[in-house]
């Protein structure tokens, strides 16, 4: 351990090491790169929280001493610009300044919350012998995701003005159950397989799969209805509510790997058991058949502060989240087979959460008087069998 009242060698930038509980600390000479000072920020708080200690004595490469009041007020100012759900104090030790990360209760992300918002990278830390290193990074690099839905389903969801979350052991798919629905008796689980809820989107624009799976039902559940939405509006949302949100994209591996991961003998073993954690549950919550890689998935959880019981698929239960649709839907592409009827009555549903659905050359049936205040959203009739040009061609 470092005496911090020992000043260090000028020539000595950058120190990394523990301290006695466990926790990783980083000594600066130098505050030049906030970004890669706010990349280890976010790999503390996803590992065991940690600190980073900048010595008042050092300089910058141009021999300009750092005023303490300054550094702390652009430590705190790149803190709230470059990160999302770190949580941190900042005191002094004599003329040092100690910027103290706490463990993240969510998985905390570098993110530039101003001008792309919706960009988010995790960056994690693992202790390796004596020493500490960033593990590969879980990158969340979309603007805009898609949710596909059955016309029933989306007017449920805009009269409730919510977004129903599943437990896992809700899910259809056998294979993706299993992991919530196991018995984990491995060090590390307790507490960290607790109940949650999941929904997913996917980043695929143009997924015929998608479009007939959700074309397949009865009556209003017989035609398929897209919405694109605006991901950092939706994150926003959900965590203002006080839920715990998790995102992860799908790994897709093949059937026999999945149904096998849990034996020790199993190559992919070490990765998803071994120094078990709340992230390594929800790994094992996102793995999926390589079947499904054409629907590029991408899961998200909440999970309730108090810890409850996971529920077997006959007992399983669901979480109605808020949602102001008029602020999280982009667009939406409605099949081109609904009925004028069906699209008049998805028009007035719009209108109760300050949607205007914009449909081009289209009436709706009543004429109805638009409300004041209305947000217009366009609305696209849309068929994925669609061919765009002569249906008949020569060939010679």
């Amino acid at each position: 351990m470092i005496d911090l009242n020992d000043k260090q060698p000028k020539n000595i930038k950058y120190i990394k090491g523990f301290l006695p509980d466990g926790r990783p600390f980083i000594l600066k000479s130098f505050y030049s790169n906030i970004e890669e000072t706010m990349r280890d920020v976010v790999a503390m708080a996803n590992f065991k929280g940690g600190q980073i200690v900048f010595l008042h004595t050092w300089k910058r490469d141009n021999d300009e001493v750092i005023n303490k009041d300054k550094l702390t007020n652009n430590i705190e100012h790149a803190i709230y610009a470059l990160t999302l759900d770190v949580e941190y104090k900042i005191y002094s030790n004599n003329e040092d300044i100690i910027l103290d990360i706490q463990k993240s209760r969510s998985t905390a992300y570098f993110s530039r919350r101003e001008t792309t918002p919706h960009r988010q990278i995790a960056y994690r830390f693992e202790e390796k012998q004596d020493n500490i290193i960033t593990l590969s990074k879980d990158e969340m690099l979309y603007s805009r995701v898609f949710k596909y839905m059955t016309i029933e389903a989306f007017l449920s969801s805009i009269y409730c003005e919510s977004w129903r979350f599943f437990e896992p052991s809700k899910w259809n798919d056998k294979y993706e159950e299993r992991f919530y629905c196991a018995n984990y008796l491995i060090p590390g689980a307790a507490g960290n397989t607790p109940q949650l809820y999941a929904t997913c989107i996917t980043r695929e624009k143009n997924s015929e799969a998608a479009w007939k799976v959700y074309s397949n039902g009865q009556g209003l559940g017989a035609h398929c209805l897209q919405l694109e939405l605006d991901i950092a509006e939706l994150r926003k949302q959900i965590k203002a509510q006080g839920y715990r949100l998790e995102e992860k994209k799908i790994v897709y591996l093949n059937e026999n790997v999945i149904l096998k991961l849990h034996d020790k003998d199993n190559q992919y073993y070490k990765k998803y058991f071994s120094n078990f954690t709340l992230n390594s549950f929800l790994n094992l919550l996102s793995l999926k058949r390589d079947a499904f890689t054409y629907e590029q998935e991408i899961r998200l959880f909440i999970i309730p502060d108090k810890q409850g019981k996971r529920n077997s698929n006959k007992k399983a239960d669901s979480e109605d989240v808020k949602i102001d649709w008029s602020k999280v839907i982009i667009r939406v592409r409605v099949d081109k087979k609904c009925s004028d009827a069906e699209l008049t009555t998805i028009q007035r549903a719009c209108f109760k959460v300050g949607i205007n659905p914009v449909i081009n050359k289209h009436k709706f049936m009543g004429d109805a008087n638009i409300p004041d205040g209305l947000k217009d959203i366009e609305f696209i009739l849309f068929d994925i069998d669609d061919m765009p040009g002569s249906k008949k061609i020569t060939i010679s």
